[in-house]
């Protein structure tokens, strides 16, 4: 057995002095009780404490590993690739900045301000559709329909640059709740690169907006009634009343109008227009006083009406039967009375003055409707004949250079010289006749009737727009009376005017179709009038844009603009205009060329320009 090895002489110091100390008495420990093979050299029998000691001590464990997986060759790895990654993806990011499109917020700052919508209301002119989201009249092909005006006030001499008026029609319907109110605004181009601004709001007309949106919304008949009633429907402002627009397709056969002799029977010589005004409502004298329910269901294809105490009333209308807390009556009753005609809205509002050109209407319900008054005049012709018949009658003369009266043999002949003692005596008499000449009575105000969703009967002996007859009853059995007359001219009074209001001398006979004629009136329509050029004659894009009231009233979008933001012959950027219109539609063609053949890019055979060289993703 080996010797035992030499106490250990080196002195351990520091903190760590008992650890070591340890690991040593291990070491001796572990050699003491180890055995040796008899095959061992001397040299290891005769080694040192401390080598003992070293060799009882474990060194780091060693592996079998790959070169290439040393922390020194993944650094260097890293570092390789990381160069290439600069030397490659560097000059594409250099490249992107050059060629990346500009941020939203950038575009168009090369161009006059035009109002943009925020992005996420960009794609409303991306959404698809049956026909043009704005319907555009046809590029005129004719010399005649062109106007080379346009050039003497821009180059103070005429060229071949003209312009024409175009009609637009919105009919976008899922632009409702989206864009309350959308302007027009009107582009043309030679090329498709070139664009320039040539109409805007300003020379828009009826209106400066698209009132609505579709079609079916902006189409409706309408009809401004007169400005009173006939005198002996007065009656209707004093009671409960039902009033009806009977819409019709058909004429009206005369024969009603015949049978109500109301008018007649006012305008009678010598008689007051208020005569026997209130035996409308006796019956038993055997004659038609108005149309029954029976007679509404013939004549009318379409109902509308309101009901209540008119006048501006305070009484409970919603206790009458039919009536609706809106004051109008109840589709249900209206329905009734018409079984299986074809459907359609009519509406009865007020204008709140009878004297005024254009028809503001009320919103409020019938019983808080303001009535007026309304003063029918007799003709001078009748007031001085009347004046004459009671001279006459008195025993005087009649009046100097009075002609010949039919009737009144011997009239015209008299000297007519008056004594100066019957001066005083005829202007009082003059003032009598003023009085008597003239009648005031109570109206109801003036009546807008509208029309909606229109649909003509399935029959080809009808007018060509419908007309409407406005009846009044005093409970829903009827009998139902119109309330207005046909003006006649050879009647000895004038038309009921509104009191204060210059009574029109001047009138014309008119049927009672013709009269009572209702207009088809498209709010979603406009037609624009510019005083711009639109370019040379030839070929020639034209875009028409719909632009939301909400971005062109939006200050921020104007910074570098006047006073008149848009400016006619502005430069406007290109395609696609859906960043900044909410509805968008092209035409295209030869303008003021009938013989121009060239085929033209973007060009749809129905003369209107692709959608989709129009809008795109942004």
């Amino acid at each position: 057995s080996a010797p035992p090895s030499r106490p250990l002489n080196r002195i351990v110091r520091g903190p760590r002095a008992g650890t070591v100390a340890a690991m040593q008495r291990d070491g001796l420990q572990e050699a003491v009780l180890s055995r040796e093979t008899p095959e061992s050299d001397a040299d290891g029998t005769e080694s040192d404490g401390s080598s003992a000691i070293g060799s009882s001590v474990k060194g780091a464990e060693t592996h079998c590993m790959p070169v290439c997986c040393t922390a020194g060759c993944f650094c260097h790895v890293t570092y390789i690739l990381l160069f290439l990654t600069y030397v490659v993806i560097f000059p594409l990011w250099c490249k992107w900045l050059l060629t990346a499109p500009k941020p939203f917020g950038y575009w168009g700052q090369e161009f006059p301000d035009f109002p943009r919508m925020p992005l996420h209301l960009t794609g409303l002119a991306l959404v698809p559709q049956d026909g043009p989201q704005i319907e555009i009249s046809p590029i005129p092909t004719s010399q005649t329909s062109c106007n080379y005006t346009c050039s003497s006030d821009l180059r103070g001499f005429r060229t071949s640059e003209m312009n024409f008026d175009i009609t637009l029609r919105l009919n976008k319907p899922d632009l409702a709740g989206e864009a309350h109110s959308t302007y027009p605004v009107l582009l043309t181009s030679e090329d498709f690169e070139h664009w320039m601004l040539v109409g805007d709001r300003r020379d828009s007309s009826p209106t400066v907006f698209f009132d609505q949106v579709s079609d079916k919304a902006g189409r409706a008949y309408t009809s401004v009634q007169d400005r009173c009633i006939k005198p002996k429907a007065n009656t209707f402002t004093r009671q409960k009343t039902f009033i009806l627009a009977c819409v019709s397709w058909k004429p009206i056969p005369p024969k009603e109008e015949k049978e109500d002799d109301d008018a007649d029977d006012a305008l009678t010589p010598g008689a007051s227009p208020l005569d026997d005004g209130d035996e409308d409502e006796d019956e038993g004298e055997g004659e038609d006083k108005g149309w029954s329910n029976e007679e509404l269901g013939e004549h009318c294809q379409v109902l509308g009406g309101v009901c209540g105490w008119p006048c501006n009333s305070d009484m409970p209308f919603m206790s009458l039967p039919g009536c609706s807390a809106t004051g109008v009556i109840d589709q249900a009753t209206l329905d009734a009375l018409l079984p299986g005609k074809p459907l359609g809205n009519v509406t009865v509002e007020a204008c709140t003055s009878a004297s005024s050109e254009e028809c503001v209407t009320s919103m409020e319900p019938m019983s808080q409707w303001p009535c007026h008054n309304c003063l029918v005049r007799e003709r001078d012709e009748r007031r001085r004949l009347r004046r004459l018949r009671r001279r006459l009658a008195a025993g005087l003369p009649a009046p100097p250079g009075l002609p010949g009266l039919p009737g009144l043999p011997g009239a015209g002949g008299l000297p007519g010289a008056l004594e100066d003692d019957d001066e005083d005596a005829d202007e009082d008499e003059d003032e009598d006749e003023e009085e008597e000449g003239e009648v005031k009575f109570r109206s109801l105000p003036r009546f807008l009737v509208k029309y909606k969703n229109a649909q003509p009967p399935k029959d080809l002996e009808i007018l060509s727009s419908p007309q409407v007859h406005i009846l009044a009853a005093h409970s829903m059995e009827g009998p139902w009376k119109k309330l207005y007359d046909p003006i006649d001219p050879e009647s000895d009074y004038l038309p009921p005017s509104p009191e204060g209001m210059p009574v029109q001398q001047d009138t014309f006979k008119m049927s009672e179709d013709e009269v009572r004629s209702m207009s088809l009136v498209a709010s979603n329509k406009l037609t624009l009038s510019p005083q711009s050029c639109f370019g040379k004659r030839g070929p020639m894009y034209i875009v028409a844009c719909a632009v939301n009231q909400s971005s062109y009233d939006d200050a921020s979008q104007w910074k570098n603009s006047k006073d008149r933001r848009f400016e006619p012959g502005q430069k406007v950027m290109p395609p696609p205009f859906n960043d900044r219109c909410v509805a968008v539609s092209g035409r295209c063609g030869h303008a003021c060329e009938p013989y121009g053949s060239t085929t033209m890019r973007h060009c749809l055979p129905n003369g209107y320009i692709n959608m989709s060289s129009l809008v795109g993703d942004l």
